[in-house]
């Protein structure tokens, strides 16, 4: 009857291998009724595993925010562009200003003046012997007057371009504080996408885990697998619970720092939505396929037929089942080109040389005399007598001439233009560089996320077989659990391969000046 018994095991075990190489690979585990209490000490320790998946779940069940819904909480929120923002109103207060030097200066003065005078003499008659005599002298006063600049032989037009340039250069920082606020969330959101996908992968590998624990243990009750196997069982189990416990630490990081690039301080809870270059599979819980096999066991005396539970522990769901891969393909050399035409940076240099220019006309024209036309009434009344004019008049002045003076000025005029200049070499060369780094970065990456999926592949493969092997009592549990660990470092490393490229592919475009 033993010999009927392995018979009967030995066709179990060749149903089991039929099942890992068709197309729907499954690892497997036994639940034997007549079991049941150690099946249930066994699901009450697994308990806080489901506790924390639960909770997991629970704390993504808000609002969902696509990148496009971030960056635009970003732009609404960050303080640097508003700061921004308003020094280009300051600018353009400062261009009105330099063209209100060919506006009318218009001067008005009123005033009461009251004079006493008094006079004090000897005379020869009676009356004036001795004595003084006082007149008051009050008169009201109006002067109204208007100054009107004719030429400075450019003076104010060079102020009016240097403000026009300074305008348009704070304007483009304020288009690299956008770029960078943009850049700066979509790497924050890609961080929480990677967070959330491993966060997935040790899910999985904590319900593998626990499936792998019941099987061996059922197997070691029943004398097929040896003590040490089901240590190693509970041992693996627990590191699969603490790695999810930390990857849910790093997602809420993750989390975290995404609403610091948002500058979302009350956020409400809320799940990402994927992008087109980070589509993962997210990960539900898996349905369990049971396959019922009798066998008889021989139980003293008597014989008896069992039947065994089969539930599969390979979730063939993974994270490439929706992932799409689509490289960006762009010359080097046009991406350069583009580079020199849309950084706002460079732009913003460009237009510091322009206003270094202006200055350096100002500082030539500061010696050239200035023409202007000026008109004038005056109105001035007494107790007598009243009096009004008018005038009007051409001018020309000449400022104080200070030889030394304008030298030297003109001298750091042409520093300040140098330093302009060479300021936009500089940023030139850093671009073409910084392009070709995060051009060779991103194509590096695009070449190896193919070769990373396919390693994915191999390594679910050979965990499938491993379980096989396993199951039917060829291989051991450090084998498995080998071809599992490799598996599920397969995916993160996937995963890591995935961020990095989002990461080269946005450095890639902003260092374009794209967004």
């Amino acid at each position: 009857m033993e010999k009927f018994l392995r018979i009967k095991i030995t066709a179990l075990f060749l149903v089991l291998s039929f099942a890992v190489t068709s197309s729907c690979p499954v690892a497997y585990g036994f639940s034997l009724p007549f079991k049941k209490n150690k099946k249930q000490k066994v699901e009450q320790k697994q308990q806080n595993t489901k506790s924390a998946i639960q909770m997991s779940a629970q704390k993504n069940a808000g609002v969902e925010y696509s990148i496009e819904d971030c960056i635009d909480i970003a732009l609404k929120n960050d303080p640097n562009i508003k700061i921004y923002t308003t020094q280009k109103d300051i600018a353009h207060s400062q261009v009105g200003i330099a063209k209100s030097g060919y506006f009318p200066n218009i001067t008005a003065s009123t005033g009461f003046t009251s004079q006493q005078n008094r006079n004090s003499g000897r005379g020869g008659g009676f009356y004036n012997q001795g004595g003084s005599t006082s007149k008051s002298n009050n008169y009201y006063q109006l002067n109204l007057g208007v100054n009107q600049l004719i030429w400075d032989f450019g003076k104010t037009i060079a102020k009016i371009n240097m403000q026009k340039y300074n305008k348009e250069s704070v304007g483009y920082d304020l288009e690299n504080t956008i770029l960078n606020t943009v850049y700066n969330v979509k790497l924050a959101y890609f961080q929480a996408l990677a967070a959330l996908a491993n966060q997935d992968v040790y899910e999985r590998s904590v319900r593998i885990n626990k499936l792998n624990y019941e099987r061996t243990n059922a197997l070691f009750q029943e004398g097929l697998k040896s003590k040490i196997d089901v240590v190693n069982a509970q041992v693996y189990l627990t590191d699969a619970e603490i790695s999810l416990l930390e990857a849910q630490g790093r997602y809420d990081q993750a989390i975290i720092n995404l609403n610091n690039a948002m500058y979302l301080t009350d956020a409400p809870q809320y799940n990402l939505k994927n992008t087109e270059s980070f589509n993962f599979k997210r990960t539900q819980k898996p349905q369990t396929n049971n396959v019922q096999v009798s066998y008889v066991k021989k139980s003293g005396d008597k014989e008896y037929e069992q039947t065994a539970i089969l539930t599969s522990g390979i979730e063939k769901q993974d994270i490439l089942q929706d992932y799409k891969f689509k490289p960006l393909i762009l010359p080097v050399n046009e991406a350069i080109e583009k580079a020199y035409e849309n950084r706002p940076d460079l732009k913003s240099l460009m237009m510091v040389e322009k206003v270094q220019e202006e200055s350096l006309k100002v500082i030539q024209r500061q010696y050239m005399p200035v023409i202007d036309v000026s008109a004038g009434y005056n109105y001035r009344k007494n107790s007598e007598v009243s009096n009004t004019g008018f005038n009007i008049g051409i001018n020309m002045s000449l400022p104080t001439l200070n030889i030394m003076g304008i030298k030297y000025n003109l001298d750091q005029g042409h520093s300040y233009l140098d330093l302009a200049k060479e300021n936009i070499e500089l940023s030139k060369k850093n671009i073409y560089f910084e392009v070709q780094n995060n051009y060779t970065n991103m194509v590096v990456l695009q070449r190896k996320i193919p070769k990373m999926a396919e390693k994915v592949q191999q390594t679910l493969e050979n965990f499938e077989l491993a379980d096989g092997r396993y199951t039917v009592g060829l291989g051991n549990f450090i084998e498995l659990q080998q071809a599992q660990t490799n598996y599920n470092n397969a995916q993160l490393a996937f995963v890591q391969a995935v961020f990095d490229y989002n990461v080269a592919k946005e450095q890639f475009q902003k260092s374009m000046g794209v967004r």
